[in-house]
């Protein structure tokens, strides 16, 4: 017989960061899904922790530093521009800048007219500072290509990222371990370290920065805890090394004055405003208002309320009915759309297919646990299945399994599972969730035949809408 588990956790949020960063902070791409016949589920480039011995909350997330950095981009062909973006606060600080300036430029600044001349398939070997002097090592990639100005952008892009740093005035490169002494084949001249002087003739610094960034710290947003409120919101679907960005108005087009780290709870002032297919909103940020895609903010409710609400187990029930009969998910998803970890980064399933998702007849290479999806020999073993088939179906078995067991804001894991600190993404840890488990019905398994759901739920118009489904399980 099913049997329901309340545990609610009186673990506090454990955050405390400050941010950077489209609306989420150009967060990245979800992921989609290979398709193994027509279309794929339509992605987003919107918005992209330590393992602890305490099991978190549904709405609390790992400890979190960062600090803001300048990258630096080319401007339309022909300035350095520096882009604000957050790294992680930790001592090789100038090395999370690097890999962040290696990543390039967002979709969205991209379309601004910003480039990077650094190969994205460049490495960073390792960095070492001493009295003023950073030699950094990179891998041969980034010497690939040709083009003078192109050579000289990318070491200019290196040493103003680097020399932004009191403790760096001088750069010399190494390649592979190699000291640089002629860089590309362009035969520009490294014989010396070099420094920004070097580069402010061929690549000046833009006259006019794309944004006007108040890096403000998380700490001066006025604390409110998770106080549950109709006007408090919480930042949700941010990946951990990823921000939320504040702009002065609704809309990217508007400038960023601000960034907000995963977990952190913000007021709404009230007014919002509809910008194309987004909703924004205002909030009250350190130096005033500002705007954030709603797509990111989720409803602040307490343990209790969740844990008490019946409408969880309604929609639970719901949920479970229409996969059955292959229906429209519309009716308990959020606006969002829904977000599915099948052991992977969570893809977003917009709201305009999942009317029609559960007899959608196209199937994808979901991917496992077991097998490696980038290894062709090992994909081409995954098994072609349908968003029904891989997810309504046997999201339908486990819930209602005889023996199958419920848990809110708690972990029903097997003997060798996880519990959700580990399952759960990180962009979905911001969610009350309920856990489905199944442990297993084969005895010659002993219990290791197990699977879990977690079904990641915010309130949308005051009532439970699913925003995720993550799939944990053994099989044998």
């Amino acid at each position: 017989m099913r049997r329901l588990t309340v545990t609610v956790s009186a673990v506090a949020l454990l955050l405390a960061a400050c941010g950077a960063g489209a609306d989420t902070g150009d967060a990245g791409t979800i992921p989609t899904l290979p398709a193994s016949s027509t279309t794929q589920p339509e992605s987003t480039t919107e918005p992209t922790g330590a393992p602890t011995t305490t099991v978190p909350t549904a709405t609390s997330l790992p400890p979190q530093e960062t600090r803001f950095v300048d990258v630096y981009f080319v401007k339309d062909g022909g300035y350095a521009t520096p882009i604000a973006r957050a790294v992680p606060a930790t001592s090789d600080v100038a090395a999370n800048a690097i890999r962040t300036l290696i990543a390039g430029p967002t979709a969205a600044e991209a379309e601004a007219g910003l480039s990077s001349a650094v190969p994205v398939d460049t490495l960073l070997l390792g960095i070492a500072i001493h009295d003023g002097l950073a030699k950094i090592d990179l891998s041969r990639e980034f010497e690939a290509g040709g083009g003078t100005f192109g050579m000289t952008a990318r070491l200019g892009q290196v040493v103003y990222t680097l020399t932004q740093f009191p403790t760096i005035t001088r750069v010399e490169f190494h390649l592979d371990g190699e000291p640089v002494t002629v860089f590309s084949s362009e035969g520009l001249i490294l014989d010396e370290p070099v420094t920004r002087s070097d580069y402010l003739a061929a690549l000046p610094l833009s006259p006019t920065p794309s944004a006007t960034v108040d890096r403000w710290e998380q700490a001066d947003i006025p604390h409110l805890g998770d106080a549950a409120s109709a006007d408090t919101r919480r930042v949700v679907l941010v990946a951990d090394d990823d921000v939320l960005n504040v702009r002065i108005g609704p809309g990217v087009d508007n400038d960023i004055i601000g960034m907000l780290a995963p977990g952190v709870v913000v007021a709404m002032t009230g007014p919002q405003r509809e910008v194309g297919s987004s909703t924004w909103v205002e909030i009250v940020t350190p130096i005033g208002a500002g705007w954030v895609n709603d797509l990111f903010l989720a409803s602040v409710v307490s343990d209790e309320t969740f844990a008490g609400d019946p409408e969880v187990m309604h929609l639970l029930d719901e949920l479970s009915g229409i996969m059955a009969a292959g229906g429209d998910l519309t009716a308990v998803a959020s606006v969002r759309g829904l977000y599915v970890s099948h052991n992977a980064t969570p893809i977003r399933f917009t709201p305009d297919v999942l009317d029609t998702i559960l007899t959608d007849t196209t199937t994808y290479k979901w991917p496992s646990a077991a097998l490696d999806a980038t290894d062709p020999e090992q994909l081409a073993e995954l098994p072609d299945e349908t968003f029904a088939e891989a997810i309504a179906d046997r999201f339908v078995s486990t819930y209602g399994d005889v023996d199958t067991e419920l848990a809110v804001d708690d972990p029903l894991v097997g003997g060798n599972g996880r519990p959700p600190e580990y399952a759960i993404p990180f962009e979905l840890r911001g969610f009350h969730y309920m856990a489905v488990y199944d442990p297993g019905d084969n005895p010659e398994y002993e219990g290791l035949d197990w699977t879990t759901w977690y079904v990641s739920i915010d309130y949308e118009d005051d009532r439970p809408v699913v925003v995720g489904l993550t799939l944990d399980e053994w099989a044998p």
